[in-house]
């Protein structure tokens, strides 16, 4: 054999062997729908959940969730407690240590300067950040040495270290200091190519088509990945197209499109139980529903498991308003049952006679004003039909998204007596507890304008209480006043749904949304 012929069959050879190395470790590159084009991928200016979840894939907060919602240490070497010491007895000072040796995808080390920095930003006037309230309560951050940040609370508060610098309804994970010009965030070169500590960096931002992510080289373990895609798909039906495809390998789908990928082989359905509640809203300080026996008769009259099933399906029926993904939740208030019965007696006790079918009251008859998006017909039909065999007469409303929680809509201005709604918390049950009456007004989160003192005592406990067990005991006592009084009609505890092409492993959220262990995911 001439050298000509061997030469070409070791090349022959060798191309075979990189083809076997190349079927055996493929490139893993793991395509995700993104439903949004974010307007920045600073998580401190990021508005919606998608894109603060996938923030969270490139800059880490200092403690984080787990898949099984356990809040767990991020950037520091343990999360802040008062068994450890952490938190001091008063409930006032948190101590945060930082872990040595982290490195931004750059390779500067982090330092408790960049969590200064962060901070800084946060409540920096200039930037339009979200979810500043829960840092209005520090009084003063310290940075002592490199790997320290001591945290000086205004007055005691429980739900500091679940929320500051953590996995919440907002996430703001901490920003490399060096790669940028001051505080003021907006148009920072940062964006073009965003880079934390977390497991991956921006390669490439495309705006309006898709987000290039590769590993980070320094973050620890490696991640399994090659990279991450995240296509921009914002309509659902065109998600659900390019899954069958396998032009992506995961999406969140919407629960209408759950029974039908469910049978779709070899697509994988990945169920996530939120810290999240469903409910029909009953506005506590305009009549008619300020009686609170009209709530309860308009809650006795009502079929929630028919309106659940019909209009939302797949959700777990909800009673208390903490869902059970919660240690808190109280598990002894059981969903609402329908009681025609008990709502005729409730309304004749309030004075509203039947007459003809009608409910009257000195010549009025009983109307209810249902506030509703677009989405939410279904629903509405439900409710006007099932209150109008009690004799309520529902005037049904829609408003466009924008208008419905905008500054002169419904909720804000509380020009409704029902609505229906929803909210996903955080990772400390405080979140969840939306009923004080410090929260009612227009930038509040206490729609139904319910105001209880005894509510207002417990929740005031709950944050200073040095006794979790007492504060458990809190948390119990609110949801059954909740309850009780009927601000809310408790509808489901919602769930995310991924649909996962097969080949996919690892890939998991918290209850929150937020994706998790992102180091652990592949796709083959």
């Amino acid at each position: 054999m001439d050298r000509r012929h061997a030469a070409l069959i070791c090349t022959l050879l060798a191309c075979v062997s990189c083809a076997r190395l190349a079927t055996q470790h493929p490139i893993h590159v793991l395509r995700i729908a993104d439903p949004s084009d974010p307007s920045s991928l600073n998580p401190l200016l990021a508005h919606d959940q998608d894109t603060i979840g996938f923030d969270l894939l490139v800059v880490q907060t200092l403690v984080g969730l787990s898949h099984e919602n356990r809040v767990v240490p991020l950037l520091v070497t343990r999360v802040p407690s008062r068994s450890n010491g952490d938190v001091s007895r008063d409930g006032r000072t948190i101590v945060y240590h930082l872990k040595h040796g982290v490195r931004f995808a750059d390779g500067q080390v982090l330092s408790s300067a960049d969590v200064a920095f962060t901070f800084s930003a946060i409540m920096d006037s200039r930037n339009p950040v979200q979810g500043q309230d829960a840092y209005r309560r520090v009084a003063t951050l310290l940075t002592p040495d490199p790997y320290t940040v001591v945290v000086r609370l205004k007055t005691p508060w429980n739900a500091a270290v679940r929320e500051l610098f953590a996995q919440s309804d907002f996430a703001f994970g901490i920003l490399p200091a060096h790669a940028f010009a001051g505080t003021a965030l907006q148009g920072a070169q940062w964006e073009e190519h965003a880079f934390g500590t977390g497991p991956f960096r921006v390669r490439e931002w495309r705006r309006g088509d898709r987000l290039l992510l590769q590993p980070n080289p320094y973050y620890s373990p490696h991640p399994k990945l090659a990279g991450i895609e995240l296509r921009m798909i914002s309509d659902d039906n065109a998600t659900v197209v390019a899954l069958r495809a396998r032009e992506i390998d995961a999406a969140r789908v919407e629960v209408v499109q759950v029974p039908a990928l469910s049978n779709d082989q070899p697509l994988r359905l990945i169920v996530t139980p939120l810290n999240g509640f469903d409910y029909l809203s009953l506005q506590s300080s305009a009549p008619p529903t300020n009686d609170p026996r009209v709530r309860r008769a308009i809650a006795d009259a009502l079929d929630v498991p028919v309106i659940e099933r019909t209009a939302r399906g797949l959700f777990g029926p909800a009673g208390a308003f903490l869902p059970p993904v919660f240690a808190w939740h109280d598990a002894s208030l059981a969903p609402l049952s329908q009681n025609r019965r008990a709502a005729a007696a409730q309304l004749d006790a309030a004075g509203w006679r039947l007459e003809h079918g009608a409910r009257m009251r000195n010549g009025a008859p009983l109307q209810v004003l249902l506030a509703i998006e677009p989405g939410n017909a279904r629903l509405s039909a439900i409710v006007q039909r099932q209150l109008a065999q009690v004799g309520i007469d529902v005037i049904v409303k829609s408003f466009p998204p924008s208008a419905f929680n905008g500054p002169n809509g419904p909720l804000r201005t509380g020009a409704f007596n029902l609505s229906a709604q929803g909210w996903i918390g955080g990772a400390d049950p405080e979140q969840s507890a939306i009923f004080a009456c410090n929260q009612i007004g227009e930038n509040g989160v206490n729609i139904a304008r319910y105001c209880n003192p005894r509510f207002d005592a417990f929740f005031l406990d709950q944050a200073i209480t040095p006794s979790e067990t007492r504060r458990a005991a809190d948390f119990s006592a609110m949801q059954r006043i909740v309850y009780a009084d009927m601000p809310v009609i408790p509808l489901d505890y919602p769930r995310y749904f991924d649909a996962v092409a097969p080949g996919v492993t690892g890939f998991a959220r918290n209850m929150l949304g937020y994706p998790v262990d992102a180091e652990r995911w592949d796709v083959r």
